[in-house]
């Protein structure tokens, strides 16, 4: 859903992403992957300040949790063949 622009990167090649607590750590939110995410500035900006930044964080943490779930099915998987 990102409207920024996702295909430019830094002058190193790499993605212009910035971690955030989709559940902001000011409010007591978890310093765990689980409720975090990788976000363009201007998502970022979005979802701290943005007027729909409640909409955004839902579908955020939504995202995140499935990530997280997805990763730690693969890492389980990857442990048992070992």
């Amino acid at each position: 859903m990102c409207v920024g622009q996702p295909d430019d990167v830094t002058d190193q090649g790499e993605p212009i992403l910035e971690v955030d607590h989709v559940e902001d750590r000011a409010n007591w939110g978890r310093d765990h992957p689980i409720q975090m995410i990788a976000l363009c500035p201007n998502c970022h900006a979005i979802k701290t300040r943005g007027q729909t930044r409640e909409q955004l964080r839902e579908l955020l943490l939504t995202e995140a949790r499935s990530r997280h779930t997805a990763w730690e099915a693969l890492a389980r998987s990857l442990v048992n063949l070992g």
